[in-house]
Parts: structure tokens; C-alpha cells; sequence
């Protein structure tokens, strides 16, 4: 504990005196001094409350300090002293910030809230102005900016479908498509020839293939194809509301003979498959 007066002269100023130091019991050898400025870090406060005090401390040089005529060495100041730079050199790159010491010739910005940049020249803008978020909220975290998917995307942009959320995903439609009903409910779309819950019944919906002369009445003559014409008949059961009918057909022309010995062709509609569909 020191019990003298602590006499204070930085670069051969006045003499600064702070009197009897028994009556400050915190004060000891290792106590902490600051000249120019009180780090934020500290918690501390400067004592002197004046129009001429700046917010950010002391900017300028000090050449040397002493302590009742003892001559501060400065070369046993720690590396990370804030704002503290090696040689007459005040640090005044950080526009909106404060400079932090590497090492003896190179220097790091410690920006205020809102900047950012090398030089804390750059205004922090709205992370979200540009967002990707396609099925989702934008959420700003300071510089950058997360998404907030809405229900059934995921991903990083909320690009993805989640299958999870999918009602088809727990029914299986062996011959067929899972589709969604008007109440969110998943069913099975069957194809051709195919029914049950889950497609996996095969219709009994059978094609017969007929062939025989079509006749035609032309005025007061009958005519008929020169050849035979395969027709299709389709027969069997089907699922409920189903009917067993003829699903595809194609066109093709045929020739005509009349009895009256005129000739003609004309083109013919034959069924060619048949399956199960929605009763008409």
C-alpha cells in the first residue's frame, strides 16, 4: 500500500498532484492507470466531467510519463492495450470504431454498433432488402440473416419440400397415384385395370376382339366392307363406381361394296382397349 502523495507529469506538463493516497485504500503498486481515456471494457467512467472532454479519449501522441520524477518505461505495455499504439503515431483509420494493437506496425478496427468493414466505413444495412428465403420469413442476425421455412419446405432457403409433412408419404398405391382430397386426405388414383385401397386388386375387365362385315344402308342399296373389321367387346367387373368400358380407340378406313355395284370408303371407329373408369 502506498502512503505518499503521488506526483503526476506527462511530457514536462504541469505537475499533477493527487494528494494523500492512505485515504484511497483500493489504490496498491499493481493498480491499474489510465491516461487519456478509460476503456469501455473497465466499466469505469472518466472522474472529469467537462465541455472538453471527448467520448472516445485522448487522440495524440505522449511522449513519456513519470511518476514522482520516475520515468515510465513504455516498451511493458501489453500487446492488446486498446486504442494503444507503438511511436508517436495517432491511430485515426477506424472511422467509426476504435483501433486494437496486432503488433508494433499493424492495427485491427473494433467497430461500433450499426458499421462494419476493415475501416468501420460501412453501414450495416437491412440484411433482408435482398433475401432468398422462397417458402419462408426473412429473420436479420446482424450482417447476415436466416430463413424461417413455413410449414412443408425446408432448406436453407426454404426450396425443399419436407416429405415429412407429405399424407402420401404413409400410403403406398401399387398400380397407381396418390392424390389429395378436398378434406387434406390421401387416396389412390388406380390405373387402367387395376382397383382396391390400394391399386393392387387386377380388374377382371377383359377385351374380346370380334370380327365381322359391317353392313351399311346407302340410300336404297346396302353396302359392306370388302373384309372382315376387328371390333372389341369389353366384359367383366369392376371396383364400385367403376364400369368395365373402352378406355382407347383408333380410326382407320375401310372399303365399301353395294349391292347396286357402286364403291366407296369411309373411315371407321374400332375400340382396341378396355379397363375399368368412372360409371357415365
Amino acid at each position: 500500500m502506498l502512503n505518499q502523495t503521488l506526483n503526476l507529469v506527462v511530457d514536462k506538463g504541469t505537475p499533477k498532484s493527487l494528494g494523500k493516497l492512505q485515504k484511497q485504500s483500493s489504490v496498491s503498486l499493481n493498480t491499474p492507470l489510465y491516461i487519456g481515456g478509460i476503456p469501455t471494457s473497465t466499466g469505469l467512467s472518466s472522474l472529469r466531467q467537462g465541455a472538453d472532454k471527448t467520448p472516445n479519449g485522448f487522440h495524440g501522441c505522449i511522449h513519456d510519463v513519470r511518476i514522482n520524477n520516475e520515468l515510465q518505461d513504455f516498451k511493458d505495455l501489453p500487446q492488446q492495450s486498446l486504442g494503444v499504439l507503438p511511436g508517436c503515431k495517432s491511430c485515426n483509420i477506424c472511422k467509426h470504431g476504435i483501433c486494437r494493437s496486432l503488433e508494433k506496425t499493424s492495427v485491427v478496427c473494433e467497430c461500433h454498433p450499426g458499421w462494419t468493414g476493415p475501416l468501420c466505413d460501412q453501414e450495416i444495412g437491412d440484411p433482408c432488402l435482398n433475401h432468398k428465403c422462397l417458402h419462408g420469413k426473412c429473420m436479420a442476425a446482424n450482417v447476415a440473416y436466416t430463413c424461417k421455412c413455413m410449414e412443408g419446405y425446408t432448406g436453407m432457403y426454404c426450396d425443399k419440400k419436407n416429405n415429412s409433412s407429405n399424407p402420401c408419404r404413409i400410403l403406398k398405391c401399387n398400380h397407381g397415384q396418390c392424390k389429395i382430397s378436398e378434406h387434406g386426405e390421401p387416396y389412390c388414383e388406380c390405373d387402367p385395370n387395376y382397383s382396391g385401397d390400394h391399386c393392387d386388386r387386377e380388374n377382371l375387365c377383359q377385351g374380346e376382339i370380334i370380327r365381322e362385315v359391317v353392313r351399311k344402308q346407302q340410300g336404297y342399296t346396302t353396302c359392306v366392307t370388302a373384309s372382315k373389321v376387328p371390333r372389341m367387346e369389353c366384359h367383366g367387373s369392376c371396383s364400385s363406381g367403376q364400369c368395365c368400358v373402352p378406355l382407347r380407340s383408333k380410326r382407320r378406313k375401310y372399303f365399301f361394296q353395294c349391292v347396286d355395284g357402286s364403291t366407296f370408303t369411309e373411315e371407321l371407329e374400332r375400340h382396341v382397349e378396355c379397363g375399368c373408369s368412372k360409371c357415365s
